[in-house]
């Protein structure tokens, strides 16, 4: 009779044992799992915060070699970098602006900081790249980007 209550408390112990370990691996899975959905998340809010400001700093360079502001849509804007030192965070994004149906004209790396009180400043304005746009939007150029262009 001992043995067999023995038996049993081993086996209850293994089974809640197996129960337990089950659930911490699930809820680990879980974690990870919102963990990666609130990175992914949270670089969404970051772009849409700075979307305005990314294409202010676009027209302001653009202003000169096209007769109407390219596009820049958040579909088309990555985060490169984030980094902070202090009060002060830096955010460097990477855009794609477009013309028309969605013909790009170049790549850009915009960066920006922002102090604790909300103040977002254009930390630098990079022209990477140029894209030469199709014949019938070619009326929309004012004078050629200088710079390297590369066909998509």
């Amino acid at each position: 009779m001992k043995r067999q209550l023995i038996v049993i408390l081993i086996f209850l112990f293994l089974c809640g044992l197996y129960g337990y370990g089950k659930q911490a691996c699930s809820s680990t899975w879980v974690v990870s799992k919102e963990t990666s959905s609130l990175q992914a998340d949270s670089k969404i809010v970051l772009i849409n915060t700075y979307l305005n400001y990314i294409q202010e700093a676009s027209e302001d360079f653009y202003g000169e070699y096209f007769t109407i502001s390219p596009t820049v849509a958040y579909y088309y804007v990555w985060v490169k970098e984030i980094s902070s030192e202090q009060s002060i965070g830096s955010i460097t994004f990477i855009s794609t602006p477009f013309v028309g149906p969605h013909d790009t004209v170049g790549l850009d790396e915009i960066s920006f900081t922002a102090d604790y009180t909300g103040k977002v400043e254009l930390k630098e304005f990079k022209h990477i790249k140029s894209y030469p746009l199709p014949e019938h939007l070619k009326s929309l150029m004012k004078q050629p980007i200088p710079g390297e262009y590369e066909r998509l």
